[in-house]
């Protein structure tokens, strides 16, 4: 649909990392601490809400009603707390899922001055701290309680490493579109639609291909999706693409139409960046390596197809 500029999943983890290169502290922290939020509800959906005898509570819609804050804690544990490891030799992690929600609600939602009576819990944020915990243990804030001494930035690019981490992992098998959020561009809805560079994307993942087709819509709106190498040759027969982005997966199979030209652009996308070669001419190869950057991949592609 013209104008839907929906932000995606992969939007967001950008969206905090281009805060951080703005310094602007307080929108990436808000964004990172979301996350999990996300994350926790395609990773565990089957934690829902329960009335004390047991029933389930239901919504609205009379669908189960999320346990937002079990997901969000269970998912931190599981898959985000070795990245939030002082060293890799830590048995645990500076911060587990429970702190990390409640720093989450109480930025978020009462911005209190971070302590927690309850539990006695006191949030320290900082900037410049060139680790993830501030050191600030000679200053002797309070005497009583737990100090939790976290630097900003380190904070969040650790969440989004974490993130993207197991949006890798489980892509192919979890619908992350079910938490875009959904956006329409009335500007575009009443322009008439400009023809763009034909890009030529090869992905052995139809998900996968489908969510960088979406990263890459405003760049280009002729972007055709192929699932194997062959399929891409028989469509395209003598026709070529103004550039082609290709993920390692399709390297191993047979008829690869971007080896053919030589001076066609290709991006490729690997885990791995020294394992394939493709030869191409000077400044028409850019390898990509994953975990990729949305803000790296359409920063490339804008230089092949501008």
């Amino acid at each position: 649909m013209q104008g839907d500029v929906s932000f995606t999943f992969l939007d967001r983890i950008e969206e905090v990392e281009l805060n951080i290169v703005d310094r602007r502290w307080q929108s990436a922290l808000a964004l990172a601490l979301t996350l999990p939020d996300i994350c926790g509800g395609i990773a565990f959906p089957e934690i829902v809400k329960h009335y004390r005898d047991g029933r389930v509570m239901l919504d609205r819609k009379k669908n189960p009603t999320r346990d937002v804050g079990t997901q969000y804690i269970r998912w931190f544990d599981e898959y985000a707390g070795d990245y939030f490891k002082l060293s890799q030799f830590d048995e645990k992690p500076y911060i587990c899922g429970e702190r990390c929600w409640q720093l989450r609600c109480e930025y978020l939602h009462q911005n209190k001055g971070f302590l927690n009576d309850e539990n006695n819990i006191r949030f320290h944020l900082g900037l410049n701290c060139g680790m993830s915990v501030c050191q600030l243990d000679s200053m002797n804030i309070q005497e009583n309680g737990n100090d939790i001494r976290i630097d900003i930035e380190q904070f969040c690019l650790r969440m989004c490493k974490a993130a993207k981490s197991y949006y890798d992992k489980v892509h192919l098998e979890k619908d992350f579109s079910l938490y875009n959020t959904p956006v329409l561009d009335f500007i575009q809805v009443t322009q008439k639609k400009k023809a763009a560079s034909i890009i030529a994307l090869v992905c052995g993942s139809e998900r996968y291909a489908k969510g960088l087709k979406e990263a890459l819509q405003f760049i280009s709106e002729q972007i055709m999706l192929f699932y194997t190498p062959e399929s891409a040759k028989t469509k395209l027969d003598r026709h070529k693409p103004d550039l082609w982005i290709v993920t390692e997966d399709m390297t191993s199979q047979p008829n690869q139409p971007w080896r053919a030209d030589r001076t066609t652009p290709v991006i490729l996308i690997t885990g791995n960046p020294d394992a394939v070669e493709i030869k191409k001419n000077s400044g028409k190869l850019t390898v990509l390596s994953m975990p990729l950057s949305i803000v790296d991949l359409r920063k490339t592609v804008e230089i092949y197809v501008s």
